[in-house]
This record gives C-alpha cells, structure tokens and sequence, in this order.
C-alpha cells in the first residue's frame, strides 16, 4: 500500500523516489550551475539537493525526460525551494566538491575519476568497461556511441585513487567508497587487478566501508582475496530476472555466463562476506513488476539484498526511447521490497547515503514508517566505527583460520561466528588471569611470607598459568615476568635485567649458533645419508638406523634441528617404500626419528634448552652447579636404557618382513648424488665439532662451557664455514629470552623466600630422599608432555630446589632430575617439536602414539628410579 495524499511534499520518501525517478526541470536554468551540478556520467548530470527531513537526492537535470518533470527547481533571496502542482518546499543544495578541480599526481582531474555525493565516494579505478570494444556486448541502458574502449581497459595508478580519498577526507566525512569494475577478459574479470587497490585503500579508510560493483566472474576464488584485502560489500547485477529479456539488455554479461554465473558469485559472495552486505540491482521498469517481485524474492531467499534502480532513458543509448516506469509500479516495487526485507529479517543498514535510489531502510518511508532505535543506531557515527571495527575483527579471524588450513590443520570449516568466538576466548582468558594476578598483589601475604616474596609468588603464579595455557608465547611470558618483578617491587631492576647476562645463556646461545652451522654446512645430511646407506640392507635395520642415529645427533644439536634435518629424509624414504598413512612400518620409521632425537638430546646439554637452563637456574639460587661430564654421567645409564626400550617397542609394534627396501635405497642414491662429496666446510665443521666436545668434556671446570661455545663460534665464522645470514634464521632468540626471565623469576622466589615457604607448606611431610625425587620426576614428566621442556624446568626446578635443600640433598642432584625428566616427552604431538613433525606427516596415529609413548614414559621413569637408587650413589649423587 502507497501513500494517498497527493500533496507532492507530504511524503519525503516520495518525493525522493520522484527526484530521482523524473529528475528536475530547471526553466529558469541554475545560477552558477558549476557550483551545484556535476556530471553522473558520459551524458548525464545530477544535483544534489538535501531535503527538510533529511533524505538525499542525487538528481538528474538536463535531459529530455527530467525537462518533462513535473517538479522544478527555482531559487530566490531566501535560496533553493521545489515547485510541483503549485506547493513549494524548502530546499538545500549541496555544493560539488571542490577537490573535482584538483588533479592527481598523474594530471588527472580528480572529478573525472571520482563522484561524492554526501558520504559517499565513487571511485572508477578502471577506465571504462571491455564490452564497449564488442560490437552489441554492452548493456544497452548505457550503451553510448562514444564509449569505444579496449577490450582490457586500463587500470588507473592506485595511488591516483588513494590521492582522491584523501582529498575527499579532507574535505567532509567519508563513509562508503564505492568502486566500479566493468568487464576485462579472463576468468577473474579483471578482479585481481583490484586487489592492490582494496589492500590500499583499506589502509587509509580504517572504519569506512569499501564496496565494489562487478561483473560476475568465472573464478570464484578472487572472491575470497578481494574479502581479505579488505572489501566490506559485494555487488554484482542481476539487473533484470526475466532471463530472456536479461539476454536483450545485457547481451555481453549473457554470452561470458549469463545468469547462472551472477548466482554463482552472489551464491559463493555470500558464503565469504557477511549477512548483508551482498547486493544485486534490479531495474525497474524493463521488465513486467511480477517478475522484478520474483527476482527480488529469489535474490532475498539467497541472502542477497536487492537494490531496485528506476530505469532512467539516457541519450544515445539503445533504450533511449524506452518508456519511463510509473511512480506507482516503482513504489509498489519499493514497497514490496521492504515487505521480502522484513519478513526476511535480511540486514540492509550496509545500503546507505546513496541518493539515487531509495535504499531498502529508506523505501520504508513510503508507508510513513520511522526508522526504528537499532536502524538509527547503526548508521550513526558510532554504529559505523562500530560495524567497521567488527568487519576488521571478523576479516581477521577468518583470514588466520585460512593460514591455519593451509599449514594442514584439518579442522570442520566453522562459521565466522564461531570462528571469532574461538579467536576471542585467549583474550577474555588473558584479561581474567591479568585481573585475578593483579587482585592477588592486592593481598596482604600469608603468615611467614614477607611482601616482596608474596609479589615474586603472584609474578610466578602467572608465568606458570601462561607458560602452561601458552596464551603468550614462552618467551614473551618471560619477558612480562622479567617486567614485572622490578614492578611489583619482588626484585630490583638492575638484578633483573643483569640475569640476562647469565653464562648458561651464552653457552646455550653458543650451542645452537654451532647446530646451525652443522646444518648449513651439509655436515648433518652428509652424516644421516651415510648411516641410512649402511643400515639399509633389511627392514629391521633400517627401522633401528632411524632411531639411533637422531639419538646420535641429538648428542651434539637441539632435538628440533636434528627432526629438521630428517624428516625430509625419511618422509622420501618412506614415499620410496611405497608405504602410505595406516601402515604400521612407516609409523614406527616416525616415530623412531622423533623418539630417537627426544631420547639423545637427554645424553648431553646440546640435546636442547633445558640442561643448560637448570644449570642457570640452580647457579642463581644456591651457587652450586654441574658439568657438561656431570650431566652426561648421570644421564647416560637411562638413556641407553631407554634407547633399548624403544628399539625393542618398535620392532614389535612394526611388521617388517615384507618390506621391500628397493625404492629406499634409491632414494637415499639420488639424494647422495644431489650433495655430492662431503666439501672442505663440512669437514671442519666435523673438526671443529669435536675439538669443542673435547673441550666441554676436559675443560668446562676451568675455562666453563659457555666460553668455549663462544670460542668455537668465532672460530667457525673465521674459518668462513658459514656466513652470519645464512645461520640466523636457524637460531631460536625465543629460548633466549625465556632464559632470562625464567632464571630471573627463579632468583626472586629464593631471594624473597617465597620458594621456600611454597616448599615448606605445599609439599607432603616425610617425603625424602628417592621418593621425594621420583615424585618430582613423575611431575616433570606429566607437565613437559603438555608444555616444552623449558617451560617445565622453569616451573618445576624453583619449587623443588628449596625441598632437596631442606632434605639434605645437593641442589644439583635436584637439578639433575627436572633437567633429565624433563626431556623425556613421547606421548603428545605438543610434548616436543620432533614429536609433532612427526604427528604432523599424517603417518602416525594419536591413540597408538599415546599408548606406545606412555609405555616408554613409564619405562624411562622406572629407569630413573632405579639409577638414583644404583648408579647415581656410585657416582656421588647418593641420595
């Protein structure tokens, strides 16, 4: 139902609906006229005129047809007023912009490439639309003789565009920027052209809303980049639905897909973007109204809003003779439109400040029905930071869920919903743990505890929540608790920061900068091929080979770098094998590597971070320390054994009778020709490698091991093995930062006393000697398969230091024990990194990596039990 009062002003979203319909007569033309009028396109030219309740018309003028209007513009002293059948109504005209007359770094004019109307921007960043170079493939309501443009019509310079955005800014509030892409050949229709220009504009416009009109293309994934590049709304024309008379008007878009690729791209747009903000035009007046409601029905049902245009008949085109629709069918069709939008509950607050056309929140107006409270809310300036704010949040969410698939977690696609729940959780739990950390430091601190011990405590309970929920990366939580204790007044920040310059830092530093160098060198692969070639003459010793010799390696490298350095290896051994995921063999080949470089990195304090970290952290609390020999031989006897362990678990679990070792062998043969012989680098970095291990074993008393590892890396650099570029990327500066937070936390609680206070009145009574270290033994193996090995020495060895020390024990031994335990994770892909390469090859199965992994977990604290009551008192380590 429409309006009844024939008052032409009684109704403001009639009166729109005719200004924009019929344009205006101007019998007494417009003074200065290029104040106010501003060309729309080749043969048109529109005012903007804002009416008393507000609305905004973009008005056609000087045509044949808007000379027929029965509304004229007239002006007096008092200013701008509109004529019709004898009532008048007060108007103002909006001046163009004055950027039109400035030009572009290129000497564009800034009005030919752009058009403002209010708050919003229209950008034509191609110049024109290839359909003008195909003889009748053009629209035919805007088919002019003079369009003739090449088939792939050139892009304008992105910066160009970018020089009228901000001009624009500079002169009044910008909302939409709304961008034009006419046809270009090939599947993405020109799309991916654009994709520098959203990416930029999106940069400069951080709440505004960016909407592109296209064409429809065959390559729907352009859909996907545009979104990530930060389009907010997709526009792609259905124009009319009557598919026949669409293949008259619309010849061009009929031939490259016609309709059924519009409703693939609207279909697919509305799968990428969100609820409202895809749209298709349908022009009213070139077909039956019956078949534009069942076009806008169709278009609504698919979750696209429609958006009707009047047809306007424009000179020099094929329909420039067409009939203009009646007032009544437009704003029925209107009025229908708004009916679908309701009944749908679609959201269309996305269409706004377009003048001309009445908007779907507009059309309401017809029935003399107000914008309700949430309509007004959105569109204010609050509701579109708001709205941009939130179109930012989602694009990010989406666009690391993307990241995520692709790096091959296989997870059930969500909706952008939950996605962002997911993505929002860390934050909620952050701001939970921050305020409950700060509401504890309001706390006066228990009987016995002094202020700054309490204050070291909450420092570290926090450090322990974030290092085992990993909502912060290890050395970033380091990091905060570094920041915090001279905060919190727990220790002064002169002793905090000077932990950084800790030896056990130097020495791990030194240590991986040396891993590296193996790396880069080819010594590693040179190695790991010449043990596979003479292991490899039967299954059963090829499945041992894979497991001793990353056990060996790991002696002298992190346990990650050593998995590094095979996985390929082994992932091309077992691809020549011809073996695929589910096979029990190329199970056991995984998990050999990654048990067998979890299992070594134990021998020794170059197996990973977290001997040397115990080394630090038991120097900074008690003054006592251990050697590189110290670690080794109380180490020793339970790695072999748990070596043994492994090896036999294996061949048990692996049926390796029937493989045939062919497709092997030549792999490794084709590897072995690539690397050629082992060159001179390799060989001193072998030379070089063993005079440091010497020195480590016969001289870390005197000269310390953090010396030597820095000796030995100068001496690589000078002996030009490697250069510095090319092993700095293989250097993980996150384990350094950890260490010195963690050491630095380690010292607050003993200095403080808090370690001992946690130790006297957590820990059970009675509970001495091997019981005592087996329990922090089994904590430690429990915690490092859930958080890394770093992370639970820096948890574990503050807390129970202060127990071996009230026990009679010796520090070290106790820092033996979370040391050693530490590294023995072998259950969770999370537990160590080798363990998740080797999850991460879709070879092994979760369940029979736990259950195997818990029986070698088992195993290894058996082993440990057993030396602290045997071996360790044989070496001086009785407990």
């Amino acid at each position: 139902m429409h309006s009844t009062d024939l008052h032409p002003f009684a109704n403001p979203g009639r009166t729109k609906l005719s200004l924009v319909s019929r344009g205006l007569a101007l019998p007494e033309g417009l003074p200065e006229a290029s104040r106010w009028i501003a060309p729309a396109n080749a043969t048109e030219s529109v005012v903007d005129i804002r009416l008393p309740s507000g609305h905004l018309c973009t008005v056609p003028v000087g045509q044949p047809y808007t000379e027929r209007s029965t509304y004229k513009l007239l002006s007096d002293d008092d200013g701008f007023y509109l004529e019709c059948a004898g009532e008048v109504e007060r108007v103002r005209l909006v001046e163009t912009p004055a950027f039109y007359r400035k030009k572009t770094r290129n000497g564009a004019r800034m009005g030919n490439i752009s058009s403002l109307h209010d708050r919003l921007l229209m950008l034509y960043p191609t110049m024109g639309c290839g359909f003008f170079a195909i003889p009748g493939a053009a629209c035919q309501y805007c088919q002019y003789d003079s369009m003739l443009n090449e088939s792939e019509p050139p892009m304008r310079d992105p910066l160009e565009l970018v020089e009228v955005v901000r001009a624009a800014l500079a002169e009044r509030e910008i909302d939409t920027v709304y961008l034009y892409n006419g046809y270009s050949p090939g599947a993405d229709a020109g799309l991916s052209r654009l994709l520098p220009v959203v990416a930029l504009l999106r940069r400069h416009l951080p709440y505004q809303q960016i909407a592109l009109e296209t064409v429809a293309p065959q390559d729907l994934s352009v859909i996907d980049e545009l979104y990530d590049a930060g389009l907010d709304i997709f526009v792609c024309n259905l124009e009319v639905a009557d598919e026949m008379r669409f293949a008259e008007v619309c010849a061009g878009k009929h031939t490259h897909g016609g309709q059924a690729r519009i409703w693939e791209a609207l279909h697919y747009a509305r799968s990428v973007f969100r609820a409202g903000a895809v749209v298709s035009h349908l022009i009213v007046g070139l077909e039956s109204l019956e078949s534009t409601r069942a076009g806008m029905k169709q278009l609504i049902e698919a979750g696209v809003v429609p958006l009707l245009v009047p047809f306007r008949p424009l000179p020099g085109t094929p329909l420039g003779d067409q009939p203009l629709p009646t007032l009544d069918d437009v704003e029925q069709a209107l009025l229908i439109q708004s009916d679908l939008v309701i009944s749908s509950s679609l959201p269309t607050h996305r269409l706004r400040d377009m003048g001309r056309v009445l908007t779907p929140m507009e059309s309401r107006v017809l029935d003399g029905v107000e914008p309700s409270l949430q309509q007004r809310f959105v569109i204010s300036m609050a509701g579109r930071k708001l709205e941009g704010w939130f179109d930012s949040l989602r694009r990010h969410v989406l666009h690391n869920s993307k990241i995520q698939a692709e790096a091959g977690r296989k997870e059930r696609p969500l909706p952008a919903s939950a996605l962002l729940f997911r993505q929002t959780v860390p934050f909620l739990l952050l701001a939970v743990i921050g305020a409950g950390a700060y509401s504890l430091l309001q706390w006066s601190p228990p009987a016995a505890l002094s202020e700054a011990g309490w204050h070291a405590l909450v420092v570290f309970m926090l450090c322990l929540v974030l290092w085992v929920s990993q909502l912060l990366p290890l050395s970033v939580t380091s990091l905060l608790g570094m920041a915090l204790l001279p905060l919190v007044g727990a220790l002064p920040s002169a002793d905090v920061y000077a932990l950084f310059g800790n030896k056990a830092v130097f020495f791990i530093l030194g240590a991986f900068i040396l891993a590296a160098g193996i790396m880069k060198s080819g010594l590693s692969e040179h190695l790991a091929l010449a043990v596979f070639e003479g292991c490899g003459q039967s299954p059963r010793k090829l499945l041992l080979s894979m497991l001793l010799l990353p056990a060996l390696m790991s002696c002298f490298m992190p346990e990650h770098a050593v998995a590094a350095v095979l996985l390929p290896i082994v992932w091309s051994i077992v691809h020549g094998l011809g073996l695929k995921p589910g096979n029990r063999y190329a199970m056991a080949i995984f998990l050999a590597m990654a048990w067998g470089a979890v299992i070594g990195g134990v021998m020794t304090l170059l197996g990973g971070a977290r001997g040397p970290l115990a080394m630090a952290i038991v120097e900074e609390m008690t003054g006592r320390g251990f050697s590189f020999t110290d670690w080794t031989v109380a180490a020793a006897p339970i790695v072999i054994g748990v070596l043994l362990a492994a090896a036999m678990l294996l061949l048990r679990f692996a049926p390796h009778h029937e493989v045939d070792l062919q497709g092997a062998r030549l792999r490794i043969e084709e590897r072995q020709l690539q690397l050629g012989r082992m060159d001179m680098q390799a060989k001193a970095m072998a030379a070089l490698m063993l005079a440091t291990v010497g020195g480590w074993i016969f001289m870390s008393e005197g000269v310390g091991l953090a010396t030597i590892a820095l000796i030995s890396v100068v001496a690589m650099f000078a002996l030009r093995i490697v250069g510095w570029k090319e092993i700095q990327s293989h250097i993980d500066w996150g384990i350094v930062l950890m260490y010195g937070g963690a050491i630095a936390i380690a010292k607050s609680l003993e200095k403080t006393g808090a370690a001992e206070w946690v130790a006297t009145a957590f820990w059970p009574d009675g509970l001495t000697g091997i019981a005592m270290l087996a329990l922090v033994g089994l904590f430690t193996m429990l915690l490092t398969e859930a958080i890394s090995n770093s992370a639970a020495v820096a948890i574990m060895l503050p807390i129970s230091l202060p127990l071996g020390v009230m026990s009679g024990m010796d520090p070290t031994t106790v820092a033996l024990t979370v040391g050693i335990m530490s590294g023995f994770a072998f259950m969770l892909p999370m537990g160590t990194p080798a363990n998740a390469m080797a999850f991460a090859t879709g070879y092994v199965d979760l369940l029979r990596m736990i259950r195997l992994g818990s029986m070698l977990a088992l195993t290894a604290l058996t082993l440990f039990v057993l030396g602290l009551g045997f071996w360790w008192p044989l070496i001086g380590r009785g407990v």
